[in-house]
């Protein structure tokens, strides 16, 4: 009988896991890269055992069902007009639906007539015009993305360095520019934007100007950057912050957690991280800077512990044991926390209770899912629109919806301004966190 179980067991067939789909796509109606063949082969070479690669230039593949089954689209040097109408609207559909989207170079030479990928994925920046290839000194703007955490500020190399039509900043999120005195030829000046994502709907789009040349797709650099990129845009534009922090001060990596009293149990192991039993850190402060996005944190505190998200590091959305309370106040889990004034009578004002009370109790896992939308400023600095809390869930329960901020509440100490870091409070007790994700 044993026998018989043991092959019944082996008998059945494994399980066949099926692998993220890139396509790579080099259609081209204009100038054609020598290099567009070494870009397939990279593609190839390192999505084998991790992404199910197909190349083609075959122009149909750009519909509803020809894009379902691929989790990005690569643009490998496509020049011209490839995309007819319907075609290229089944792509926009594609990305704002949750699709990603990759750019290489002459990508920003292609579907000059396509208004949404001219203004949505490449931020007005199309291509102008080029100097002969040369050395020249690229500097990483955002060394926390997927796609340049390998990179040191400055990073020399040799390619050709597109100059375009205008600087997308003001529509992108640029991750890194040219410095124009390391090289003949540049026509932008101080803003020369080179690399940059922008999210679509639900979807994400990463464009980088380098990769002109076929030597590109043999150096380590530039394929961590190409990888990255990939990776962010299959993730649908979500950085997770793993060990992405300035400040870690008392803060320690944890592979687990069980609350014990008023205490935390912790064990060892990575993919959490924690502010210790007794919950005495400085603040855990983000490397990167963000101005509207999105986050979802998890978390879990013990019985009477306090914490807080500080959304920029200057708006806090609090975390509390407030299991079991009945009217929530601004200072309970959930609640927008007011601002403060030391002269004012009652100190504490404009704070937002939760709708709700939806706090589990102390030992369980509780999750925040967060969308801001950051102040605005002028071009002198001058604040012209508050921040909002758009939306806030807590544990799937919606909190806060459209929650205008005057100013910072009483933790965020610092001016306002158009970007800035995600703080998690670190000295009120104990706190574990998981899962952090943020996307721009």
């Amino acid at each position: 009988m044993l026998w018989c179980l043991l092959a019944t067991c082996v008998s059945q067939p494994a399980a066949v896991v099926e692998l993220p789909g890139v396509l790579v796509f080099s259609r081209t109606a204009g100038y054609r890269h020598d290099s567009i063949e070494a870009g397939q082969q990279f593609l190839r070479a390192i999505g084998e055992g991790r992404w199910r690669v197909e190349c083609t230039e075959d122009p149909n593949v750009f519909s509803d069902e020809g894009l379902s089954g691929y989790d990005v689209v690569v643009l490998l040097q496509t020049t011209g007009d490839v995309l007819d109408d319907a075609q290229e609207d089944a792509f926009e559909r594609y990305l704002r639906s949750g699709g990603g989207l990759v750019g290489i170079h002459g990508a920003a030479d292609g579907e000059r007539d396509w208004a949404f990928f001219g203004s949505g994925v490449l931020g007005g920046a199309w291509f102008k015009s080029h100097p002969a290839i040369q050395n020249a000194t690229v500097v990483v703007e955002d060394s926390h993305h997927p796609s340049t955490t390998h990179l040191s500020e400055k990073w020399p190399r040799v390619d050709e360095w597109y100059n375009y039509v205008q600087s997308p900043r003001d529509s992108v999120h640029v991750l890194a520019s040219l410095d124009e005195s390391t090289y003949n030829g540049g026509e932008m000046g101080a803003d020369h934007p080179i690399a940059w994502t922008t999210t679509v709907g639900n979807g994400a789009a990463f464009y980088t100007g380098l990769g002109h040349t076929a030597e590109s797709y043999a150096e380590q650099g530039f394929c961590d950057h190409i990888q990255g990129g990939i990776e962010w845009a299959m993730a649908d534009g979500w950085i997770d912050l793993g060990q992405n922090w300035q400040h870690r001060d008392g803060w320690q990596d944890v592979g687990g957690a069980t609350a014990d009293g008023r205490k935390l149990k912790l064990h060892d192991g990575l993919g959490m991280i924690s502010n210790g039993p007794e919950g005495h850190a400085r603040d855990l402060v983000t490397g990167g800077s963000f101005g509207d996005c999105q986050l979802h944190i998890e978390f879990m505190i013990p019985e009477g512990s306090n914490s807080g998200v500080y959304v920029q590091g200057r708006y806090e959305i609090q975390i509390l044991d407030s299991h079991g309370v009945v009217d929530p106040a601004p200072g309970d889990c959930g609640g927008i926390y007011q601002r403060w004034d030391e002269s004012r009578s009652p100190k504490g004002f404009e704070g937002s209770p939760p709708r709700e009370n939806a706090s589990a109790p102390p030992g369980d896992w509780q999750t925040y899912d967060i969308l801001f939308q950051a102040p605005r400023f002028d071009v002198d600095g001058k604040k012209i629109e508050n921040a909002r809390f758009k939306s806030v869930r807590h544990n799937g329960v919606l909190i806060h919806e459209d929650v205008e901020l005057t100013g910072p509440t009483r933790g965020g100490r610092e001016p306002e301004v158009a970007t800035g870091p995600l703080r998690l409070q670190g000295d009120h007790g104990p706190v574990v966190y998981r899962r952090m994700q943020v996307r721009r």
